[in-house]
């Protein structure tokens, strides 16, 4: 902070923004990986359940939620970081700080080995970035850091250390029978068309500024201009925790102004709502049924909904007669955030939808070795169902595909992930409603929404 941080020329915009990292961090989920309530109750919920496997599941956690002191104790010789050390070290709760991704080495990444948190970090003090010919003594002399030019920042092998994730499971019998795929969003980028196309994990999330600008305050005499410049605000679809966040700062140790939180808000509300689907529906009054058709595109890089598997995105359809008057509601909630007309244990997929009991939603639901639901991670064995949006060029043929399978009745869906002459790779899903509309007249108003949830009630 105390060197790139905004000054004349540095970090500064020509519409006057300040885009300098600590700024656009400070009030991520990257910043407050250790303070996020969610992953302190999951955490604690998880030890509770299973006791005897306090240590597994908190090393496995603080690896990549506490990273910087759970990386500094292995390497002064700790066997196991519990959560409740890492409360008490102002290191660990720094989140993901800049000294972590900047010092990971390139060694094993975008192989099995370097998931789950399996980034590796030597006892060199070297920090890597994006730019040639670094200006070495002002940070060797400032923090002990020597900056070395590096291409594997700017890929997203590197995001892949920690945002693909196997979690071990549990049988019946309490012991480790196997691991998880909790979340594959890099493994789904990979069996994408994005990577062809140059589009890496920082393209959207660190969108990059083509303004040349210095990079560095100090010392005064470095005139060099940098281009591009990424923006380090790590936008995705977190509006619900942001905001919760913000909300308890206080009772949470958060030092972010409340002005960042709301920029960072509105940036994931941002990429939420304008770059992540695309909806266009076709309406057509047939007799005395109205066929309505909505197709959903992804145009996210990897599934949607992305990652940790509480969330979940469905259709909310509603179709209203020439008066005002409902005619046909699917996807509606209630005042707890429940969709009404869900089954009790797993809503299937939809090709058809002919009732208003019936709700197209995209999520993944885990089950146990039973094969029951199950919402506890180390119960997770498999899915029960996945049919969150796949990206464009999504395919069935690749390495992998287990870990990153289409699950349910989806997979047979001529219409999810298919184009027309049944190709794979759309990203899209298109839904058929028949309503009934005998005696509702021939005026009608067809309303679709996609709506999205962090947490579900269930979860």
């Amino acid at each position: 902070a105390v060197c790139h941080s905004a000054g004349t020329g540095t970090f500064i915009t020509s519409t006057g923004r300040d885009i300098s990292p600590v700024v656009l961090w400070q009030a991520s989920m990257m910043a407050h990986s250790a303070k996020d309530p969610l992953w302190q109750a999951k955490v604690s919920a998880e030890v509770a359940a299973h006791p005897a496997l306090q240590e597994i599941i908190e090393d496995k956690c603080t690896t990549c939620h506490m990273p910087m002191g759970k990386t500094e104790a292995v390497h002064n010789g700790a066997a196991h970081f519990p959560v409740a050390t890492g409360f008490a070290d102002p290191l660990s709760m720094d989140g993901v700080s800049c000294t972590l991704c900047h010092q990971i080495q390139s060694q094993r990444l975008g192989t099995r080995e370097s998931f789950s948190g399996g980034y590796y970090i030597a006892a060199t003090h070297e920090i890597f970035g994006p730019y040639t010919a670094p200006t070495t003594a002002p940070m060797q002399n400032q923090s002990g850091y020597m900056p070395k030019y590096a291409e594997h920042v700017n890929e997203s092998e590197l995001c892949a250390t920690c945002h693909t994730l196997y979690t071990p499971y549990i049988n019946n019998q309490g012991a480790v029978a196997g691991y998880f795929p909790e979340q594959t969003p890099y493994l789904e980028w990979r069996n994408s068309r994005y990577p062809a196309a140059s589009q890496e994990c920082q393209s959207c999330h660190m969108p990059a500024i083509p303004e040349p600008m210095k990079i560095a305050t100090q010392p005064p005499w470095v005139s060099s201009n940098r281009s591009p410049v990424w923006e380090h605000r790590f936008s995705g679809s977190n509006v619900f925790m942001n905001t919760m966040i913000m909300t308890y700062a206080g009772e949470l140790g958060v030092t972010a102004a409340a002005s960042r939180f709301d920029e960072s808000i509105n940036n994931n509300r941002h990429m939420l709502q304008e770059k992540t689907i695309q909806l266009t529906a076709v309406v057509e009054l047939s007799d005395d049924t109205l066929n309505v058709a909505v197709t959903v595109t992804n145009l996210a890089g990897h599934k949607f909904p992305t990652g940790f598997p509480s969330r979940r995105a469905w259709l909310h359809l509603q179709v209203t007669g020439h008066s005002g008057d409902l005619v046909f509601e699917s996807g509606a909630w209630d005042a707890y955030g429940e969709i009404i007309g869900l089954d009790q244990e797993c809503e299937p997929h939809h090709q058809l939808i002919t009732n208003s009991g019936q709700v197209q939603i995209y999520e993944a639901i885990m089950q146990d070795v039973d094969e029951k639901v199950t919402y506890t991670l180390l119960r997770g064995a498999s899915y029960r169902k996945d049919n969150r949006l796949a990206p464009a060029g999504f395919s069935s043929n690749t390495d992998q595909y287990a870990d990153i399978a289409i699950v349910g009745a989806a997979a047979v869906d001529p219409d999810f992930n298919r184009d027309a002459s049944g190709k794979e790779g759309s990203g899209s899903d298109c839904v058929h409603y028949k309503v009934p509309a005998a005696g509702a007249g021939t005026g009608f108003t067809v309303v679709a929404e996609m709506v999205f949830q962090t947490i579900t009630p269930r979860f």
